[in-house]
């Protein structure tokens, strides 16, 4: 069972940027996200982000920051964020248990 929190008070850095390859998007709540310029082998964009010291990784199909990142707290309990199409709602998860394959 996911613990979902708001991400209306949290603020969250983004880790050392490439300007090169990266650029950064700005979300409500002062969160940034970073996007990779070119999309990958898979016709992706690269998202990263860190909120809470977690470091979280996604991909999505447009440039504008918004899909679902994901990583592991230092305990091995699962991080979610997942940002909306129109960057104006974002949803923090967090999991005790591991991702459970359906």
């Amino acid at each position: 069972i996911g613990l979902i929190i708001a991400l209306i008070a949290c603020k969250q850095n983004v880790s050392s940027l490439d300007e090169k390859n990266s650029a950064s998007v700005d979300l409500p709540g002062e969160m940034k996200v970073l996007v990779s310029k070119e999309k990958d082998k898979d016709g992706k964009y690269s998202l990263k982000a860190t909120v809470d010291k977690i470091e979280l990784k996604g991909t999505s199909d447009k440039d504008n920051g918004s899909g679902v990142l994901e990583g592991t707290k230092d305990d091995k309990s699962k991080a979610k964020l997942t940002i909306a199409d129109d960057l104006s709602k974002t949803t923090f998860e967090l999991f005790k248990e591991a991702w459970q394959n359906t």
